[in-house]
């Protein structure tokens, strides 16, 4: 599962500047990498992790069990290539790992992980125990990203040289939506009782656009931002509306879902042509994600609904606590447990993640250009 997240932090996009605009010329490859988001870009799950959904493959065990894999390493264990024999930027070391020189922090850095840190939980001035999304925690991974860029800036050798050669990455929304999906829709409008459930959708795109500019503003120039998958499908979900619904995905969460992405995807459109000299590229986990559901035996799958490691219908009603809960052909299952997909799901999604629509008959999940590109890494040779 880590070289999924990894591969989606390899993006290099360059935006077109009008019809008629010359092509610009490729960027150099990158060599950091930094990250910010929830529990997606974590490294080991814990009973506060809501949704450890990796994007990346690893030869371990599921992070509910093994600590890993994770989107991004930490030092003490190097993280796998992209697919394909490609070769990527440096892994992203947690924050709380690095010494505070900037020839740490130059390798790229982790800001995010703790999911439940990021939207949720009282305390909060003027803020109820039932209001528990905070959106201030997306500001304080920016800010934290700001001043290790103003460390770098310091510390380079020539003004803009780390610029060049970043890729940022950020994974928002999934965590926030396990947990307002986890209540009834009256609960969760209560929750967020602002917005509601469907004004949710907004308030998050917004903010996450907004740190895209804050970045920029901070010199950032390679920008990827990854989508919510469809939790509607999740073993967890499908659970709590047993018998509910028909056993299918449930589409009211998706739609949700669906209209978060689409407005982020919309955000970031309008966002671009703000943004000279910048490549902002948008990947849509729900897409790669319902390709495999909705077609899976065409990806050697056999079990969408229920999940490889858990008890109880659907595998759902108690997470993934050991190893002797798993099931023993996780390659066949989609989900690996309450929210996560299995390696062999977050592997496919990953090489759709890197690829590019132009290659011939290649799924493409980002745009408007590929990881690969935003990572200013050449196409794999051709295969005699």
């Amino acid at each position: 599962m880590a070289l999924l997240l990894l591969v989606l932090l390899l993006v290099l996009l360059r935006f077109a500047t009008g019809a008629g605009a010359s092509a610009e010329p490729p960027r150099s490859p990158a060599t950091a990498l930094f990250v910010l988001g929830d529990s997606t870009v974590g490294c080991a799950a814990t009973a506060s992790s809501i949704l450890p959904l990796n994007l990346t493959t690893t030869a371990t065990l599921p992070s509910s069990l093994s600590g890993g894999p994770c989107l991004f390493f930490p030092a003490a264990r190097p993280p796998p290539g992209p697919p394909r024999g490609q070769d990527g930027p440096p892994f992203a070391a947690p924050i709380s790992a690095l010494n505070g020189t900037a020839s740490e922090a130059a390798r790229g850095v982790n800001f995010g992980g703790g999911g439940q840190l990021l939207f949720y939980g009282g305390g909060e001035r003027g803020s109820s125990p039932s209001s528990v999304f905070r959106m201030g925690a997306v500001g304080q991974q920016v800010r934290l990203a700001s001043e290790t860029l103003q460390l770098l800036q310091l510390e380079a050798a020539a003004p803009g040289e780390w610029e060049s050669a970043a890729v940022f990455v950020l994974s928002f929304g999934a965590d926030a939506y396990a947990r307002l999906l986890a209540r009834g829709p009256a609960e969760a409008d209560a929750a967020a009782p602002k917005h509601g459930r469907r004004g949710f959708a907004r308030l998050l795109a917004d903010r996450v656009s907004r740190a895209v500019s804050e970045l920029y503003e901070a010199g950032v120039r390679r920008v990827a931002v990854m989508g919510v998958p469809p939790l509607g499908c999740a073993p967890r979900v499908m659970w709590e509306r047993i018998p509910a619904h028909d056993g299918g995905c449930v589409e009211e969460a998706n739609e949700l879902i669906e209209a978060y992405n689409g407005r982020l995807a919309a955000r970031l459109d309008g966002l671009r042509p703000q943004l000279a000299g910048a490549d902002v590229v948008f990947c849509d986990v729900y897409k790669g994600m319902m390709e495999i559901i909705s077609n899976p035996s065409t990806y050697g799958f056999e079990e969408t609904r229920e999940a490889c490691c858990g008890l109880g219908p659907l595998r759902a009603t108690v997470g993934c606590v050991s190893e002797e809960m798993a099931c023993g052909t996780p390659e066949r299952h989609v989900w690996w447990d309450l929210y996560s997909p299995t390696e062999a799901a977050d592997a496919l999604v990953a090489n759709w993640s890197w690829t590019s629509s132009s290659d011939s008959g290649a799924t493409s999940i980002c745009g408007p250009i590929s990881l690969q590109q935003l990572a200013g890494r050449p196409p794999p040779p051709a295969e005699v």
